[in-house]
């Protein structure tokens, strides 16, 4: 017996909801029941390990579960054991602990049983909860698995910018009105769909969407979309399939993205509806991708710990009480004051903090909020103030900074080798016309979001980061007039002359010449440049399926155009033995992937249209098996 553990334990009645056996249909309530469990002692069980006795507050009742009611078990996620008490995501008190990194009263969040109390031992299911003013409940949707399911599959999926036409359908869900109002954050123009009349009043007029519409009232869905979207539509955030998927992919815009979280019009369905139009996204460019519960789940302890992450959603709650947005935008501007030397005295004489109104701060010099009559900062335009000293502190606070222009004046010293963790959401940045000296940091090229950058007449050396050429946002870049040398990246050829020149030892396009280079070297170019057509599809390829390896996304249609191939730098890690199939194998391109795949050690299978190509690829490229 562990030391300090008492010989004799309280005991309680376990109530339990069990499913009570698999459904090929839509649920109802008496496919499941309540049951009593009997009594439990509220201890650990000596022999059961490392595990923590948890009592279960909050339960969540998500669109996922649905699918772990049938006798299905080649999902991502295990069926329902029929008589035992359903799993899902709860949120609850730690009643006792064998386990060292919990401890009695540690209130946590994560997998769960719908019981009253549940023993787990899998740590790694459950994230503890640091107490505060925001209400417990609120783990189980915006900071939970609704909140960081939009945040991952609005952001990282789709790669928003600013002004891109969005659609949200089953935008009143748990997950859509999220999307819909980070998208509005995000300056976007959003339509919802919905099931009411009701919940689409509710898009409108609560949750800020700029138009919604009753699909069920819509005989074309195609010729409605068209209505709201008579441009096209840049971002589909896919909550529900069927015939919604089918028109939207006739009204994507090209380069357009999807994010795939959910079908639920197929959830009822032993024979589900097939999709008509997914030629669009090859006509169209677009990028589809189907990211799973782990990439939002399994992930959430570290992204929970990432405190600009969990502000950016608390963004959301303008009208909460809780005031964490608007007290930390002042706390960035009360550092970035104190932190710089104001040779004219203008922000000492202008940003004055003491009794001032609720939306004091957008009053300040230099300083635009993303709305009226609240404190969050979109944008510090604080070009040509006579500013001196290093780059700026505390901008880190201003956790919706979109925007920051430090130009036309004296500031001096490295940019901060952290910056992309500072200001991650900017989409501008222009520090031209100062004294910034040493290395382009490498991370700004992490800044996925920016689409101007303009660095110039600077002290600048060094070279220019290739990550760059990856910023498929970046419509505007300068670093003309600094000390910076070697190649400039070819992803960045697009931009004029203009733009690098005053740099005396920079070479490659859009520049005349490199004087490193010699013929040599332009000759392995011209045979880098053909053979990199046909690879960079190939890279592409591998590049669109992501990391096996983490297991973490899963994309049932990931499809990448020839920009995604020239700009792909890096391949990600497959695992050996993983088993591929590629159609029209004998092509240029699908010849390559199998060899690579089976270079990696991977099982390969292709087809081909002929029985002479499926003979003559099986043997010379080592396939296990050809289809006719």
């Amino acid at each position: 017996m562990a030391q300090g553990r008492q010989p004799a334990a309280a005991a309680a009645r376990n109530r339990k909801v069990v499913l009570r056996g698999y459904i090929d249909r839509a649920p109802r309530v008496d496919d499941m029941e309540l049951v009593d469990g009997g009594d439990v002692a509220l201890r650990v069980p000596e022999d059961a390990g490392p595990a923590m006795l948890v009592k279960n507050l909050y339960l969540s009742c998500d669109p996922y579960m649905r699918g772990r009611m049938r006798d299905f078990h080649g999902s991502y996620i295990p069926p329902f054991k029929p008589g035992s008490a359903i799993e899902g995501l709860g949120l609850g008190r730690v009643v006792d602990s064998t386990h060292p990194g919990f401890s009695a009263g540690d209130i946590v969040s994560g997998m769960t049983g719908w019981e009253d109390y549940s023993l787990i031992s899998k740590s790694e299911q459950l994230r503890k909860i640091q107490q505060s003013d925001i209400p417990l409940s609120y783990h189980l949707g915006l900071l939970g698995m609704p909140g960081f399911t939009a945040y991952v599959g609005f952001y990282e999926i789709c790669s928003p910018k600013k002004g891109e036409f969005v659609f949200v359908s089953a935008a009143s869900g748990a997950v859509g009105q999220i999307v819909g109002q980070l998208a509005k954050l995000h300056g976007c123009f959003v339509v919802g769909s919905a099931g009411t009349n009701q919940k689409v009043e509710l898009l409108k007029e609560k949750f800020g969407f700029d138009a919604a519409f009753n699909y069920k009232e819509e005989p074309d869905l195609t010729a409605a979309l068209k209505r709201y979207f008579p441009e096209g539509i840049d971002i589909y955030f896919e909550n529900v399939g069927g015939p919604m998927l089918d028109a939207v992919l006739l009204n994507m815009r090209m380069h357009g993205r999807i994010a795939v979280c959910g079908m639920v019009s197929q959830h009822g369905l032993t024979d589900p509806v097939g999709i008509h139009n997914l030629y669009c996204l090859v006509t169209q460019e677009l990028r589809s991708c189907y990211f799973g519960l782990e990439l939002c789940f399994y992930a959430m302890p570290g992204m929970a710990d990432n405190i600009r992450l969990i502000l950016w959603l608390l963004l959301l709650c303008s009208c909460s009480s809780l005031g964490f947005c608007s007290d930390l935008d002042v706390q960035c501007l009360k550092t970035v004051q104190q932190s710089v030397v104001d040779t004219k005295g203008i922000l000492k004489s202008t940003w004055t903090f003491d009794n001032q109104p609720n939306d004091f701060i957008c009053q300040f010099t230099g300083v635009e909020c993303w709305n009226s009559g609240e404190n969050r900062v979109l944008a510090l335009r604080l070009s040509n103030l006579g500013l001196e000293g290093q780059f700026p502190r505390g901008l880190r606070n201003c956790t919706g900074l979109s925007m920051l222009d430090l130009s036309s004046n004296n500031f001096s010293g490295p940019i901060p080798s952290d910056i992309a963790q500072q200001v991650q959401f900017l989409t501008a940045l222009d520090l031209s016309y100062n004294s910034f000296s040493g290395e382009i940091p490498v991370n700004i090229s992490n800044m996925t979001y920016l689409n101007m950058v303009n660095l110039q007449r600077n002290q600048l050396s060094g070279e220019i980061p290739w990550g760059f050429a990856l910023l498929s946002r970046l419509t505007s870049f300068n670093v003309a007039d600094n000390l910076l040398s070697g190649p400039i990246p070819s992803g960045l050829s697009k931009f004029p002359a203009s733009s690098f020149t005053g740099n005396t030892e920079l070479c490659f396009t859009p520049l005349d010449s490199c004087r490193s280079a010699s013929n040599g070297d332009s000759i392995v170019g011209m045979i880098g440049a053909a053979v990199g057509f046909i690879v960079g599809f190939v890279v592409g390829f591998i590049h669109a399926m992501k990391s096996a390896m983490m297991e973490l996304v899963y994309c049932s249609h990931c499809n990448f155009s020839l920009q995604d191939a020239l700009y792909s730098s890096k391949t990600e890690s497959h695992i050996r033995g993983k088993f591929v199939y590629v159609s029209a194998a004998s092509g240029a391109i699908g010849q390559i992937v199998g060899q690579l795949e089976k270079l990696h050690g991977c099982y390969v299978v292709g087809n081909a249209e002929t029985n002479q190509k499926v003979l003559t690829h099986g043997r010379s490229f080592l396939l296990e098996n050809t289809l006719y």
